[in-house]
């Protein structure tokens, strides 16, 4: 009886400290936020997405909530998603945007030293580097060979990082994920520079509407390639609660 109630005690106590872990968190990366989102609020958001996985708008609600915190890194990764997924162009431009604001947001330079600032509270699964690191290491890596002609960010601009990127994230064999493979095959098929105009089409609609008009038959290939090749979402491997849980 008593070793019943001494494992209930320890398992109370590890609870207790998981949601003070949690909360610390949530209250961190809201630092700067416009909107903040309370604690509960964004772990349910984040919970329900890992329940229901194929569901868009559990993105959207994350990208939006992520896009005004430190945490650029999953506004990107969950925006890139739910744009992906939904079927409405209006939000998706939104969402696109955003993505976009979040990528050109994160990048700074002070006396020609280029600097990427995407993740300001990583965290990992035990013995592992954190993924949200990892992915901002590698968009500094691949941004910096471009130097003085970085800024003011174009899609073009963005388009050769995020390939730099994922490439360098290949090579180093880190974290694949549904998102990642995605983005493979459209680089596969040759559609990439395609992709992320459409992408990011309401960030720039003037870039926009000047590349697709001068690369019409590239856009409408791209098009009727996206018609025949759905994303699907069969697992939640590349978000956040999944990857620090371990589970990959």
């Amino acid at each position: 009886m008593k070793k019943a109630a001494f494992g209930v005690s320890i398992l109370l106590a590890l609870c207790v400290a998981t949601v003070a872990q949690d909360s610390s968190y949530y209250k961190a990366i809201e630092k700067g936020a416009a909107s903040p989102v309370p604690p509960n609020q964004f772990k349910q958001m984040e919970q329900d997405a890992l329940k229901d996985y194929s569901h868009a708008e559990n993105y959207e609600r994350l990208a939006t909530a992520f896009g005004g915190s430190t945490e650029k890194v999953w506004a990107v990764i969950y925006g890139e998603v739910f744009c992906n997924l939904s079927s409405d162009a209006d939000r998706r431009n939104a969402i696109g945007s955003l993505v976009y604001q979040a990528y050109e947001k994160s990048l700074s330079s002070n006396g020609g030293k280029l600097s990427v600032n995407m993740t300001e509270n990583a965290q990992a699964a035990p013995g592992q580097a954190p993924f949200e690191s990892q992915v901002e290491i590698a968009f500094l890596m691949a941004a910096a060979p471009l130097g003085n002609n970085l800024m003011p960010l174009s899609v073009q601009t963005l388009t050769q990082i995020r390939k730099n990127q994922l490439s360098l994230l290949n090579q180093k064999k880190l974290s694949s994920n549904e998102l990642m493979r995605w983005q493979q095959s459209i680089i596969a098929a040759g559609h990439f520079d395609a992709y992320n105009y459409w992408l990011f089409r309401g960030a720039r609609p003037d870039e926009f509407n000047q590349w697709a008009k001068d690369h019409q038959a590239q856009y409408q290939a791209w098009l009727d390639w996206l018609a025949k090749n759905k994303f699907m979402v069969q697992t939640p491997d590349f978000q956040r609660l999944y990857l620090i849980g371990g589970r990959h």
